[in-house]
């Protein structure tokens, strides 16, 4: 190729790579305007998607406050039964925190069958019914609570399952209200039983003393038949005494309560005691916490409530061992024992300053089940006892405007509690 053929080709080939540097340019205009011609559009979708963003994040907030702020324990989980949701007042009831939760399954999370560990169509249909349960949980500081838990299934609108809603309800305070109504209704009764029983064996009882005491009349005082008269007269006077006690218990009487210091009651008591203790092997140690001690209480019947728990400590420790007597100040915000001295004070469930005296054994201590009739008339443990003290003591509390507190377990002693309203000049 000639040199001149070669220009040609050359200039060519630049004419051509013009026309398409031409055609990209005019391209490159036409975008150019295109895009200047939707960018307010773009501007004004962008303001709609940010503003519809900042609603759903508000709505999600204010779903979020709903949830946290449910008085009832919620914990929502997905279809695998892993936690996605646990509320505050889910933490509160179980004592597990949040982090702890999120994504472990309820069941190991909870350690109860909450959902059933095979979560096929039957499950979901045994769930979208509402499945409800009660069980008592252990927390973490080892307390025990009622739970009552019912479970729904979260379902879309097109009939879709989504997840799993577990509400928790602490019912522990419920059902001790429910227990306690229960007992008193129970002793109401056989308290009324008893007044009437009483009544028809002491008459007959009169009439054995009377023909004792003239049969004594007529026997001579080293004979074997006065023994077996003393014995008699003996177990007499013991049913006698079982009788004026559950009458005692029994009979509604008003009761005279005045200003007196609980610690100077106590001393009293306890140089009564220590002799007694002594002869049992029982080291009795006193400490006087409270740094005000005054109640409203009656002297006489408050002597009598000590002695009941002292003699019953001793015997839970037939081998000896310490009776701690002690008193303090303490101040109550539990509702269940708020409840029982309502009928005393006009505002309810507010925090209460209290005295309280407590006997606090090293004995063998109490079931459960034990503790459950503690209170009950004619509920002993032993062989020879009537199962009155204990009753009228709760019922001395009772009309002192008090309450008592027991704490025992099994092998590892007895604590009871005698809970006062501090005196308060009018």
């Amino acid at each position: 190729m000639t040199q001149a053929e070669q220009i040609a080709a050359l200039r060519k080939e630049l004419y051509k790579e013009k026309d398409q540097i031409q055609f990209f340019m005019k391209r490159q205009q036409e975008w150019t305007q295109f895009i200047e011609s939707i960018n307010p559009t773009i501007e004004v979708l962008g303001k709609k998607i940010k503003t519809l963003q900042n609603d759903l994040h508000l709505k999600n907030q204010e779903l979020t406050n709903v949830l946290q702020s449910l008085s009832n324990g919620l914990i929502v989980t997905d279809l695998q039964a892993r936690v996605v949701t646990f509320n505050r007042a889910a933490v509160a009831i179980t004592g597990i925190d949040k982090e702890s939760a999120m994504g472990q399954k309820i069941n190991e999370l909870l350690k109860k069958p909450i959902l059933p560990e095979e979560l096929d169509e039957d499950a979901f249909d045994m769930i979208s019914d509402d499945y409800h349960q009660q069980f008592v949980f252990t927390r973490a500081d080892n307390s025990e609570i009622i739970i009552d838990s019912s479970t729904t299934l979260m379902e879309s609108d097109a009939n879709e399952k989504q997840g799993i809603i577990i509400n928790l309800i602490d019912i522990t305070q419920l059902r001790k209200l429910e227990e306690e109504a229960e007992r008193k209704n129970r002793l109401t009764a056989m308290g009324e039983i008893s007044m009437q029983v009483a009544h028809e064996i002491r008459n007959p009882l009169g009439s054995i003393e009377l023909f004792l005491s003239m049969m004594k009349m007529d026997t001579a005082e080293d004979s074997s038949e006065m023994e077996l008269i003393d014995h008699i007269t003996s177990a007499t006077r013991s049913m006698n005494h079982i009788i004026s006690n559950l009458l005692e218990y029994t009979k509604p009487r008003p009761v005279v309560l005045e200003r007196l210091d609980v610690h100077s009651l106590l001393n009293q008591f306890v140089d009564f005691a220590r002799f007694s203790a002594l002869q049992q092997e029982i080291d009795v140690v006193v400490e006087m916490n409270a740094t005000r001690s005054e109640i409203r209480g009656n002297r006489e019947l408050l002597k009598q409530v000590f002695h009941n728990l002292f003699v019953n400590a001793c015997q839970a420790m037939p081998e000896g061992g310490k009776l701690h007597i002690s008193t303090e100040n303490r101040i109550e915000d539990d509702p269940v024992i708020l409840e029982r001295f309502n009928n005393n004070f006009i505002l309810k469930n507010r925090p209460l300053e209290l005295v309280e005296v407590s006997f606090k054994d090293t004995g063998k201590g109490m079931t459960d089940e034990v503790k459950k009739k503690l209170f009950d008339p004619f509920f002993t443990t032993r062989e020879q006892g009537t199962g009155l003290g204990m009753s009228i003591a709760h019922k001395t509390m009772a009309s002192h405007g008090g309450t008592i507190l027991v704490e025992s377990g099994l092998n590892k002693g007895t604590k009871i509690a005698l809970l006062f309203s501090q005196f308060k000049a009018d």
